[in-house]
């Protein structure tokens, strides 16, 4: 739009100042003085693009006996008989001088009959006409504003074959200048119209033009001009202001008129400048220029320009205006299968016409298209690069049908064989990606084909790729395919290619178009690569109502649900890195093992789910820890509550077990997740663990707590080899205990009946309180020393009240306990006020048993693990010492 809009600024700014010789006159005035005309008939200023406007004319024919007449200038058939109306158009006030005459070549020429056919001149201020004396290939006007001379043409052209092919050619360079300048001038002008005119322009000097049919008619002009003059590839299409868009197209105007000139610019190409030298040959003492006609706004009028420059002394100026009478029959013309077009927008049509009628098929006139109701005009061109014809449906109001191309060949009517479908414009703003498209797109994956449905495609010219919300983001062009092709009939789906390898996930917009039309925008998401899972298959046990699973992978936080038959599939919270899930399985009862299920992942932002066939296994049922029996070491200091366990010795239990496989595992850790963490297999043993069968559901467990840390909760479970882990099982909380060697009465009670003791043992800090009975207790004030040269060995001072009879036992309290623990420990026997023998203990040092008494079968070496289970018989007799133990609480899971 750019282009013509500038087109037309540069013809205005070409305009040379009009002889005043030179004038127009309307149809009917008389031939003396011309009257003023009317507004309405008086014609536009004459505008040239590069020369001097000569002056406004009709040039019209006329057949025997029919009184409509044709323009000259698209004449097919000029024939004996034919009669040629010249009549100029002049403006108010305006006079034209000089003469006018034809130069005819006939089509078949003869010595007898001569080789060229030259007019009297007559005035060229009045209508005129001449009579086609025999059928003509080429006609000329030529008009000499100082007036023509005849004398001895006859003779001398009759001999010169060089005159006849130099005004052919001529008569061709002058109709496709005139085609360019045309289409550059028209308003409505496609990109298509103008490639095709640019194409023909730049064939009639022997140059092969490449132009890219989607580039906009400006850059195919800067393509083209830059081809034939290096000196125009400066042209900058897109120039940022529009003053120098006008001020470069004006060169592309200028230089197409000035190459036809022959401009001292030239050809790069070594193309000959487009003079005719007839001094010599037609006319004496006159100099030949050429000339180029324009088509006024005026119906039928031509506005011819020609070239200006000074007037050598004593010679006429005679300026030539050419062009073919091709006589061809009218046009076979077969339209193609891809004839569907859109309503209001100028469409090509393929055909199919013998190349003598194509070549002059523009000469056609009076198009129509028909759908057996209504005729309606149209605005035909030919795209002589595309073997097509535009048909120019944006100023036609033609509703949605199937029509008949027709048109006049002279006064001659012909019809094309085949059909145009007119159609609504497909409102591609509707259009979707396949949900299966749409779940392809992946960023940084490489290139996709996508299909598009939901509206009808078949007038997509153009897919382009932008993305979303960003202002300075470039549209890439995308390759796409039509089931069908291009304008091949209603077409409900389309396949695009996206190249994803360089794309980010997020927002863009497809933009599809329609011709010369905006673009429409589609939006489509390039998602995020999707997640993948590591450890599968998901194996669930039978018979277990809730089981728990964590996923292993990569991106797990993008998975929005899953889903299997006969099975709940909850998810958790995913790790921060997202490489793990939690998951819940909850079978459906009645679910067999050794079956397997396929699983839909579902992924955020896709809308079609991931099977994975075989993703979720049934496997037995989980094994479980029924109960367990534990059995404390004998002679502690301090009593145990029920639950607990003394922490930094040997601990021995009978585990009742359910489901269990010759490969499971026992594994061993604190509640609270914090120290080790061992893994114990059936019949191993080392210096701190052992882990014995002693039936199909009987395990006994051997421990050293020492690397437990005390306030642990210890828990078992059983891990079937990765087919199922029970339930977490508490054995005991591991408590660390003070160990009391000595306890000696220091002097006799004070004033306040308090007599100082002396503890020495270990860990002696737990001990918060002491006291004679496990509801009254006082409160301990010092802390316990080192012992020097006894390692951890500590000495304690407390005072206590005498005892309330003879050998009572001691009660202390843990620290952050509210209810004394039984001790061993005895207190003196000794009257009130009696000083207590510093020497002699109340309870003898070698009569406390050692702090940590194990099983018989554990007392001496143990031998290897036999490779059998014990028989009954003997894990009765190994079982027999923890049985007459005391038994702690069970905890049931």
């Amino acid at each position: 739009m750019v282009l013509r809009t500038a087109s037309l600024s540069i013809l205005a700014c070409c305009l040379l100042q009009a002889q005043s010789t030179i004038g127009f006159a309307k149809r009917g005035a008389k031939t003396k003085a011309p009257a003023p005309s009317p507004l309405a008939e008086i014609p536009p200023p004459p505008l040239c693009a590069a020369g001097g406007p000569l002056g406004a004319v009709q040039l019209r024919v006329r057949a025997p006996g029919d009184s409509v007449t044709l323009p000259f200038r698209t004449i097919n058939h000029l024939s004996e008989g034919d009669t040629v109306l010249y009549k100029p158009i002049l403006r108010p006030h305006e006079k034209r001088r000089g003469e006018v005459s034809l130069v005819l070549i006939p089509s078949r020429r003869s010595r007898r009959n001569g080789e060229v056919i030259i007019t009297d001149p007559k005035p060229a201020r009045k209508p005129q006409q001449w009579k086609i004396p025999r059928t003509i290939t080429l006609a000329a006007l030529v008009y000499g504003p100082s007036g023509l001379s005849k004398k001895k043409v006859k003779h001398f052209l009759a001999k010169d074959d060089l005159l006849i092919a130099q005004l052919a050619d001529y008569a061709a360079r002058t109709e496709q200048t005139e085609a360019l300048l045309q289409t550059l001038e028209t308003a409505n002008s496609s990109s298509a119209s103008v490639n095709a005119a640019l194409s023909g322009f730049a064939s009639q000097y022997g140059l092969a033009v490449t132009l890219d049919k989607n580039a906009p008619p400006a850059a195919q002009a800067e393509t083209l001009f830059s081809t034939m003059n290096p000196q125009l590839a400066t042209y900058n299409p897109l120039a940022p202001s529009s003053g120098s868009r006008v001020g470069q197209t004006a060169s592309l105007a200028t230089a197409a008129a000035g190459l036809f000139f022959g401009n001292p610019v030239g050809l790069a190409a070594g193309g000959t400048a487009m003079l005719l030298d007839l001094r010599a040959i037609a006319f004496p003492d006159t100099q030949f220029r050429s000339s180029f006609a324009q088509v006024l706004p005026r119906r039928h009028a031509l506005n011819l320009c020609g070239q200006s420059g000074a007037v050598p002394p004593h010679t006429r100026i005679a300026y030539i205006w050419a062009t073919r009478i091709p006589n061809t029959p009218r046009p076979d013309i077969q339209i193609g299968a891809d004839s569907f077009i859109p309503a209001g927008r100028n469409s090509p049509v393929p055909v199919s016409v013998p190349s003598r009628e194509w070549k002059y098929l523009e000469r056609a006139r009076h198009w129509s298209l028909d759908n057996g109701n209504t005729k309606t005009r149209v605005r035909v061109l030919k795209l002589g690069n595309q073997g097509a014809l535009e048909i120019d449906l944006a100023s036609a109001q033609l509703p949605p049908g199937d029509y008949h191309l027709s048109g006049y060949w002279d006064w001659e009517p012909f019809t094309a064989t085949g059909e145009v479908h007119v159609r609504l414009i497909g409102a591609l703003a509707k259009a979707r990606l396949q949900p299966a498209s749409q779940d392809r797109l992946l960023a940084h994956t490489g290139k996709i084909a996508a299909t598009l449905t939901g509206a009808d495609f078949e007038f997509t010219t153009q897919a382009q790729l932008q993305e979303a919300h960003n202002e300075f983001a470039v549209p890439q062009k995308l390759r796409f395919l039509l089931p069908k092709g291009l304008r091949a009939g209603p077409q409900h789906h389309m396949d695009v290619q996206i190249d994803t390898a360089h794309l980010n996930p997020g927002k863009y917009d497809l933009l599809l178009s329609q011709g010369a039309g905006p673009p429409q925008a589609i939006p489509i998401k390039i998602l995020a690569p999707a997640p993948s899972i590591d450890n599968l298959p998901i194996l669930a046990n039978q018979g277990a109502s809730a089981q728990h699973y964590v996923l292993q992978g990569k991106h797990l936080d993008r998975l929005s649900r899953m889903k299997a038959p006969d099975a709940m599939l909850r998810l958790g919270d995913a790790s921060p890195d997202h490489t793990q899930r939690n998951l819940t399985v909850q079978l459906k009862p009645g679910i067999k093992p050794d079956h397997t299920f396929p699983v839909k992942l579902y992924f955020r932002d896709r809308v079609e789910p991931v099977v994975l066939p075989d993703a979720l296994r049934i496997i037995g049922p989980l094994p479980r820890i029924a109960s367990a029996r534990l059995s404390p070491p004998q002679g502690l200091d301090v009593a145990l509550n029920p639950g607990e366990a003394p922490a930094g010795i040997f601990l021995t239990a009978v585990l009742d077990v359910k489901n269990i496989r010759p490969r499971s595992v026992l594994r061993l850790e604190c509640a609270s997740e914090i120290g080790p963490r061992p893994k114990l297999h059936i019949g191993e043993q080392t210096s701190k663990y052992s882990l014995q069968q002693l039936s199909q559901d009987q395990l006994f467990l051997s421990l050293d707590t020492s690397d437990f840390p005390a306030g642990c909760s210890l828990q078992a479970l059983i891990d079937n080899d990765g087919r199922g882990r029970s339930r977490p099982f508490t054995l005991a909380h591991l408590i660390r205990l003070p160990r009391i060697e000595t306890f000696q009465a220091d002097k006799a009670a004070d004033a306040n009946g308090l007599r100082s003791y002396t503890l020495t043992g270990y860990d002696l800090e737990m001990i918060g309180e002491a006291g004679w009975a496990a509801d009254k207790g006082m409160q301990v004030a010092d802390l316990p020393a080192p012992i020097p040269g006894e390692g951890q060995k500590q000495i304690l001072h407390i005072g206590l009240p005498t005892p309330p009879g003879a050998k009572a036992p001691l009660f202390i309290w843990l620290r952050g306990e509210t209810t004394g623990r039984a001790t061993t420990i005895l207190g003196p026997a000794s009257a009130p006020g009696e000083r207590a023998a510093a020497s002699q203990p109340s309870v003898p040092k070698n009569a406390f048993r050692p702090p940590v008494l194990l099983p018989p079968v554990l007392q001496a070496p143990m031998p290897p693990a036999p490779s059998v289970t014990p028989s009954a018989a003997a894990a009765a007799k190994l079982a027999a010492p923890i049985a007459n133990s005391l038994p702690l609480p069970v905890q049931m899971p």
